[in-house]
């Protein structure tokens, strides 16, 4: 491995923690009063939930189309949408910024 590549690979790892270390606090604070969004919470949320959620929207989407086919002979197909696809895609795109549901 050449010595930028190693270079941008330490970069890109420390820039990982500190996103991470900034998120972190918004994560482990109470979720139960939704008047009360923070400029933190607001950041942490764009930042961690939003492109997590949006890689769970992605990754259960594929898995509903990959399942479809086994899923033809079960009444199965309506749960695994909501589950897989539908929930995920309104946790990312539906909800306020800085606010997570009950």
């Amino acid at each position: 491995m050449s010595r930028m590549k190693k270079r941008s690979l330490v970069f890109f790892i420390i820039a990982i923690f500190f996103v991470t270390a900034i998120g972190a606090p918004v994560l482990a604070g109470e979720w139960d009063d939704d008047s009360q969004v923070t400029a933190p919470s607001m950041v942490g949320d764009f930042l961690v939930l939003r492109p997590l959620g949006f890689l769970a929207t992605v990754l259960g989407t594929a898995f509903a189309v990959v399942s479809l086919p086994f899923q033809r002979g079960s009444d199965q197909q309506e749960l695994a949408r909501q589950k897989l696809i539908i929930e995920p895609g309104e946790f990312t795109f539906k909800r306020p910024l800085g606010q997570l549901p009950d």
